[in-house]
């Protein structure tokens, strides 16, 4: 959870700096999102 509101945060702050690139910004933070959880589940 504590990654997720790391990102989360992160993401916000990149979309407040540059509006124009949010959409760039979403698909790589979701892509990175789907990684840590194959990883969690990898560990499970």
């Amino acid at each position: 959870m504590l990654v997720l509101s790391l990102f989360l945060g992160i993401f916000v702050v990149k979309i407040g700096m540059d509006n124009s690139k949010s959409n760039q910004y979403t698909k790589e933070i979701l892509q990175e999102l789907r990684e840590i959880k194959e990883i969690l589940r990898e560990k499970r």
